[in-house]
């Protein structure tokens, strides 16, 4: 206490204005800090609009990635389900009491050519598109001159 004696009351005027005028930037920069609401430059209210915004673009891209997931699971479900219709079709076609009947040549050549119109629009759906074109017959062609 005998260092606070040394301290005249001119001293003691000037801390207390040097305290008033930090307090009073505090409170200029943080109104809050003074448990206040007074905000003259709307520093809280850009404050609340900028996380407005950066939540309202989080739940746009929460929403979004959820729907990315919920199309790709259809798609792969709808892929798979396609595939094995595919597959079981092929097979009950091999199977067919007619599969090794020969086919008219037009009609031969009118599947040749609806074959090549999806292969050559969809190749992802060719099992080999560079056969598509000209690969072995998978159809027997019927003999009609003989």
């Amino acid at each position: 206490m005998k260092y606070f004696r040394i301290i005249t009351p001119t001293g003691w005027l000037v801390i207390a204005a040097v305290a008033v005028v930090l307090f009073g930037l505090a409170g200029l920069a943080r109104p809050s800090f003074f448990g206040l609401k007074f905000d003259p430059f709307g520093i809280d209210a850009r404050k609340i609009d900028r996380l407005e915004t950066e939540v309202s673009v989080l739940e746009r891209e929460a929403t979004g990635s959820a729907e990315i997931a919920a199309a790709t699971q259809t798609f792969h479900t709808r892929e798979v389900v396609i595939r094995e219709l595919s597959r079981n079709a092929e097979i009950e076609a091999r199977k067919a009491p007619d599969a090794e009947t020969p086919l008219d040549p037009d009609r031969v050549a009118r599947i040749r050519a609806a074959d090549n119109r999806l292969c050559e629009a969809y190749p992802a759906i060719c099992p080999d598109p560079e056969l598509a074109g000209g690969g072995a017959d998978a159809v027997p062609v019927a003999d009609v001159a003989g």
